[in-house]
């Protein structure tokens, strides 16, 4: 069990370590991948959002370091980036996917008053 300070060092280091806001969302967007050995495309919704990328749930595992192409279904607007974590959801079944935009983009989501620290 972790004493005060402790906790409070722990979210101090945490807060350090993320870079924006995540903020929990339900946005369609298309997943493909980039990489030409790799045939992937699928519609989703996220589960986080933030100025760096994304989580995302898919029946499908792909490996860390593929590249993708992040496009919201409301406008077409898209984004490159790559997969930076998977973690088995239910096991063989479903996987929550980190999603990490080569460039940061302030409000690509399109939320309405995004977080301060989303870059402009």
């Amino acid at each position: 069990m972790l004493n005060v300070s402790e906790a409070a060092a722990l979210e101090k280091h945490k807060n350090n370590v993320r870079r924006s806001t995540r903020l929990s969302r339900r946005i369609p967007i298309v997943i493909t991948s980039m990489d030409p050995a790799y045939n992937f495309s699928g519609k989703y919704e996220t589960v986080v959002v933030n100025a760096h990328g994304c989580g995302v749930v898919v029946p499908e595992l792909l490996q860390t370091g593929t590249p993708v192409s992040v496009e919201l279904i409301s406008n077409g607007r898209s984004k490159n980036g790559r997969i930076v974590l998977a973690i088995s959801v239910v096991e063989g079944t479903s996987w929550l996917l980190g999603l990490e935009f080569d460039i940061p983009s302030g409000n690509f989501w399109e939320v309405e008053n995004p977080p301060a620290d989303w870059p402009p």
